[in-house]
């Protein structure tokens, strides 16, 4: 059986500040480095129970930032992991398709004008389904038909990731106070909590379905869950239309050029779809 794990690392316990990345001072990077290990230790906790439940191979796509935040060292050897800057991929989900068993979401965060800890992003369908990011790689792992039977995160997420799915297996590993402060389960207990969770989604696969949404397809990202987009992307296909509108901001054409340029849209050789779209107005205003 093959699992594929898409992370994050707002969801994870402990975790109640953004990441910030800019911030070059000592007590930042301890503080990044903190949670890079709380995420690599409830990572490794989701394989643990996965290959208890007979689990042959893990697929982790480092899916948070810069797409370096689990501790490579440290990732359970039966693993294999996708790591890389997110703006570089082929797509948000690379290597996910219809060859995996089943997706985990491991620390998810709530979306945005939720009440969950760091709650951000919100994906609008068809002007009424609204979810985050945990829910997006749910409904791109169901576009291949396969189930996202684990979610992780905090009591909010896990909500509303059940609401999609309620079959899905869920581990609650804090409770939302405000969205910078939680109620935290200590490392030790939240790793055995997804570690039992993990073994039990796995035993229970054939129970839950994939999380499947009917197209055609509105879709557009938002503040909050009511909103619809404005800058909607309509089509037939669903991964295509997702696709389309993260790659105005993503490289997602990179790996296609011959040869591969090292610093796209500065030397000339590559220009990405936003940049395209960018020069195209200028030419049609001009």
């Amino acid at each position: 059986m093959k699992l594929y794990i898409h992370t994050d690392i707002e969801g994870v316990a402990g975790m109640v500040h953004f990441e910030r990345r800019d911030d070059n001072s000592l007590e930042n990077w301890d503080i990044r480095k903190r949670m890079h290990r709380l995420l690599t230790g409830e990572v490794n906790a989701a394989i643990e129970g996965a290959l208890e439940a007979g689990v042959s191979e893990v697929l982790v796509n480092d899916a948070h930032g810069s797409g370096y935040s689990i501790i490579f060292e440290e990732l359970h050897p039966a693993a294999q992991i996708i790591h890389g800057p997110l703006t570089r991929q082929p797509f948000w989900t690379p290597l996910l398709d219809e060859t995996s068993d089943a997706m985990f979401c491991v620390a998810q965060h709530a979306m945005a004008g939720t009440n969950g800890v760091l709650p951000h992003s919100c994906w609008c369908i068809n002007d009424s389904i609204w979810f985050g990011e945990g829910g997006m790689a749910m409904a791109l792992a169901g576009y291949y038909d396969v189930p996202a039977v684990l979610i992780t995160g905090d009591n909010v997420v896990t909500q509303q990731c059940l609401d999609l799915v309620p079959e899905m297996e869920a581990v609650v590993v804090k409770i939302a106070l405000s969205p910078y402060n939680a109620c935290s389960r200590t490392p030790a207990k939240a790793r055995a909590m997804i570690r039992e969770g993990a073994q039990r989604a796995i035993e229970r696969v054939s129970e839950i379905p994939p999380f499947k949404i009917a197209g055609p397809y509105r879709i557009g990202l938002v503040g909050g869950p009511g909103q619809v987009p404005e800058n909607a992307v309509e089509g037939d296909d669903f991964r295509d239309t997702v696709y389309e509108i993260l790659s105005r901001g993503y490289d997602y054409d990179l790996c296609r050029e011959d040869p591969w340029p090292l610093m796209p849209g500065r030397d000339g050789n590559f220009l990405t779809r936003g940049q395209r779209r960018a020069l195209e107005q200028q030419e049609k205003s001009g």
